[in-house]
């Protein structure tokens, strides 16, 4: 398990820790940034809920989250991060700002898709996600309601994409973003958990294409593992990424990856 209040890493490299679901800590340094934190009970995981004390949340500078679902925007489960690390920045997308200041209070920052933010070492800059809150809303990447993040930090460009599918433009964006590590969801969607009003994503197949197309040279696989009903498959993602010369890291909870500085395998 990851042990808390070491905040200072002196090896100078990026290290990812995959919380389960969508959830991430980036950590570079005495630099903590956590997105969509999914970490405290909530009814249907299949996954049990980690001790808080076992998990990096303290010192944490930000909080991102990328849309308003519960596992990706979880009022519990951002009450212990801001227990744990008091004062930390909680950015959601702007169309979003107020509610979440009426429930947990500020500092709440908008995340504004285009524009870049300065949160210790890290730059943020949002990025359009093409989703929706409930199926029948269509999905869309306008209004600015459903973000990705581009993080820059230690020398690393990542992307996490929160829930998606792929849209006009993301690649190229991405390319010009200079993105190298892509955290993509891989749970995909079907016409049965369509009817149960859950919204999918890109799959494995397409997140590995996305990664090639925008010529991010690692991808992490993320939201495969907890929903029993929404579940995806990371093997296929391996595979795939195996076929076309694409480093894919499945990560295992709780456990940091060691982000490469060029090209080549990460290390867990």
């Amino acid at each position: 398990m990851v042990q808390t209040n070491n905040p200072a890493d002196p090896s100078g490299e990026v290290k990812l820790t995959w919380l389960g679901q969508a959830g991430l800590v980036l950590q570079y340094g005495a630099n903590r940034l956590v997105i969509d934190p999914f970490i405290a009970p909530h009814p249907g995981r299949a996954i049990a809920p980690p001790d808080p004390e076992t998990i990096p949340i303290d010192q944490v500078s930000a909080v991102l989250c990328t849309h308003e679902h519960d596992d990706h925007l979880h009022f519990p489960s951002l009450r212990l991060i801001r227990q744990a690390s008091p004062g930390c920045t909680i950015m959601v997308p702007a169309p979003l700002v107020d509610a979440v200041t009426q429930v947990l209070g500020g500092p709440v920052q908008a995340a504004v898709i285009g524009q870049t933010d300065g949160i210790g070492q890290a730059t943020i800059t949002p990025m359009p996600a093409c989703h929706a809150v409930n199926v029948a809303d269509g999905m869309s990447s306008d209004g600015g309601r459903f973000v990705g993040y581009v993080v820059r930090l230690g020398g690393q460009t990542i992307y996490h994409a929160g829930d998606t599918l792929t849209w006009e433009g993301q690649a190229a964006t991405l390319r010009r973003l200079n993105v190298n590590t892509a955290c993509l969801p891989i749970n995909g969607r079907d016409a049965e958990r369509e009817a149960a009003n859950i919204v999918g994503n890109m799959n494995a197949a397409e997140a590995v294409a996305l990664c090639l197309e925008a010529r991010a040279e690692h991808l992490i696989p993320i939201h495969w593992d907890m929903f029993s009903i929404n579940l995806g498959d990371p093997a296929e993602a391996v595979r795939l990424g195996q076929a076309s010369g694409l480093t894919v890291t499945v990560p295992v909870r709780y456990q940091p990856i060691t982000l490469p500085t060029t090209s080549g395998t990460a290390t867990t």
